[in-house]
């Protein structure tokens, strides 16, 4: 039972050290921890509500982030060197010339160095820094863009930012050196806001169209008259007491009684001329 345990023990040891071993140099902890400036990570707040500003932007669109720093110490910097981390549907879609750009499965980073003075108590901030959203871009693979600041003394003393960028980069990788014009730093158009450290945090909000069709507005319904029309009376036809089809009403009245008298003399007349035609026939056969 002894002898087994202590074999237990040491398998498990050995595969602790091979974890170890074989644990990213990402992993490590923050190069900028031991800074001797003091500097602090800030974006832009918005002036309504005071907090730190989100930025929206539309699937495939650059991202308008601000990634500001302050001088807090009593002593001028110069030199300064920025990192960058976006993840899943954030990219580093422009390389700059004075950054080494590393990828590690779906992470990137940035790392960028600016010959700058900063005096105490002055900010600088980068635009944009050349982030974007992927085309088909969705909102939880979103994620608030990580950076940090460090004098450009301290990481020289680490061995440089490609150095830096090459322990961001994935197994078997290299860092990458970017081919588009520097990436200019500048003071920025407001108020920085942060965590009052060197590593800050910059919330990206995706702005997606609307989908479906648009629902449509139904046209509004006739209301009836509360009155029912009345519909005319037609006039009844003067042929409809003559036997017509349908068998109107007898007609009545005055005019009645002279149509009459008028069918009676014609009726006499007639009886009349017969008459005489018959007498006139018979005296010719005579």
């Amino acid at each position: 039972m002894t002898i087994r345990w202590y074999a237990g023990l040491a398998a498990s040891a050995t595969v602790l050290v091979a974890g170890l071993a074989a644990t990213p140099a990402s992993a490590a902890p923050e190069p900028s921890a031991a800074d001797t400036a003091k500097l602090a990570a800030g974006t832009l707040k918005d002036p309504e509500t005071g907090k730190n500003r989100t930025y929206p932007a539309g699937q495939g669109e650059d991202v308008p982030v601000v990634l500001g720093v302050t001088n807090v110490g009593e002593a001028a910097v110069d030199g300064l060197v920025l990192q960058v981390r976006v993840l899943n549907d954030l990219d580093l879609t422009t390389k700059y010339e004075n950054c080494w750009y590393a990828v590690d499965s779906n992470q990137e980073t940035a790392w960028c160095e600016f010959a700058a003075d900063l005096a105490p108590g002055a900010s600088l901030a980068v635009t944009g820094a050349g982030i974007s959203t992927s085309p088909d871009a969705r909102a939880e693979n979103i994620s608030s863009i990580v950076y940090q600041w460090m004098s450009k003394q301290r990481a020289d003393a680490l061995g440089g930012i490609q150095a830096l960028a090459d322990q961001w980069s994935g197994q078997g990788t290299k860092a990458v050196r970017g081919t588009a014009e520097a990436l200019p730093l500048a003071a920025p158009a407001g108020e920085l806001g942060g965590i009052g450290g060197p590593i800050g945090f910059a919330g990206v909000r995706l702005v997606t169209p609307p989908t479906g069709e648009p629902t449509a507005t139904p046209s509004p319904s006739t209301t009836p008259s509360a009155t029912p029309s009345v519909a005319p009376t037609a006039a009844p036809s003067a042929s409809a007491g003559a036997g017509g089809e349908g068998g109107g009403l007898p007609v009545t009245g005055a005019g009645t009684a002279t149509v009459a008298g008028v069918g009676g003399v014609l009726l006499l007349l007639g009886g009349a001329g017969f008459l005489i035609a018959r007498r006139r026939r018979t005296r010719f056969v005579a």
